[in-house]
């Protein structure tokens, strides 16, 4: 299980929430443009720093949820997903 932060906007608010994710579950990972725009325009009002970059990650259907958008890179969220799961080593 992995820990991610979505950002969620609820009547004109911005908020942060944690989520735990099975990485299992996870179908894709694509970066978020339209809120990395939104935030360097002023639009998120969260004082998150500039840099930030967001990704939305798409989950299996069986799961009951659709789509997250969560704080980090496509790159970051799936070495945090690897990071959890265990690989059978062959020898």
């Amino acid at each position: 299980m992995i820990e991610l932060i979505t950002i969620i906007q609820a009547n004109q608010t911005w908020y942060l929430n944690k989520v735990i994710v099975n990485p299992n579950h996870i179908v894709t990972i694509t970066e978020a443009s339209d809120y990395i725009k939104m935030l360097r325009e002023g639009k998120i009002d969260l004082s998150l720093n500039e840099g930030v970059t967001f990704s939305k990650v798409k989950m299996n259907p069986a799961t009951g949820f659709d789509e997250f958008v969560v704080v980090g890179s496509p790159t970051m969220i799936m070495e945090k997903a690897n990071r959890n799961t265990k690989q059978l080593l062959k020898g």
